[in-house]
């Protein structure tokens, strides 16, 4: 059984989980995804499946293969200082992420969803966009974990930073298995440039909490949208679409507040 992140006891159906005052949206793809979605392309299945056993029977599948390197949903909300996502997420026993990958964003823009992406290597100014993302550090199956890929103001580098897990023993990404992941991005206040933070957790146990974020110097830039995406590289070559790389999703939430996981 799983520890709830921040709720005390896990919940024991989505439902609950989604009953919160905070939660802004809640989907458990139960024949389809919630309207709520944009499908960006890509190859978006539903198929049969449950992260946890009663809870539905379908699951969102996103495939991965040659000629398609992006596969996501888009969800655009009022905007925020502070947003959790919670999901449950297996990476296919044949998930290769050797030529390199990314996972789940959040973020903000000053025209969202939209402006948070196709900013590979932009730093931001603090009056653009800022982006979480929250996908595999290392190659899935040879020791990669759940971790942070962040493009933020105070950045030392074009290129965005990651955060690995300050557990001693991090937990590794099992191929097959299904993980409990939340992640929540806390905002710096206006005219203070360096209080904003970013946490995870990971079947329940908290990975890490950083802090000293620069997100923005504006006010008018908060968070506004989050893709479930799965992305890949492919930089040492693709598969073909007959055998894709795929990454399975489940009970998503997005909240204000902490969600945490569900009892097995």
């Amino acid at each position: 059984t799983g520890t709830g992140t921040g709720t005390g006891s896990p919940a024991t159906t989505l439902a609950e989980l989604c009953g919160g005052a905070e939660v802004l949206f809640c989907d458990g793809f139960e024949g389809g995804f919630a309207s709520d979605w944009l499908e960006d392309g890509g190859d978006v299945r539903i198929v049969a499946g449950a992260a946890v056993a009663g809870e539905g029977n379908d699951v969102l599948e996103l495939a991965t293969y040659q000629g398609q390197q992006s596969s996501k949903l888009i969800y655009t909300f009022p905007e925020e200082d502070e947003i959790h996502v919670r999901f449950d997420v297996q990476y296919d026993e044949a998930y290769d992420n050797s030529g390199g990958s990314h996972g789940p964003i959040l973020g903000g823009s000053m025209n969202p969803p939209w402006g948070m992406m196709g900013t590979a290597g932009i730093k931001p100014t603090g009056a653009d966009y800022f982006v979480l993302n929250f996908e595999p550090i290392g190659t899935v199956g040879n020791g990669g974990a759940l971790g942070f890929y962040a493009y933020f103001v105070n950045m030392t580098t074009m290129w965005g930073t990651q955060f690995e897990s300050t557990q001693p023993s991090p937990p590794v990404i099992v191929p097959g298995q299904w993980h409990c992941a939340e992640y929540a991005l806390t905002l710096n206040t206006p005219g203070n440039t360096t209080d904003g933070t970013a946490s995870f957790w990971v079947d329940g146990v908290l990975q890490g909490t950083f802090d000293g974020f620069t997100w923005r110097t504006d006010a008018a830039l908060r968070i506004n949208a989050f893709n479930l995406d799965s992305y890949n590289h492919f930089n040492d070559g693709a598969p073909p679409a007959t055998s894709p790389n795929l990454v399975r999703y489940d009970n998503v939430v997005v909240s204000r507040a902490p969600v945490g996981c569900l009892a097995d």
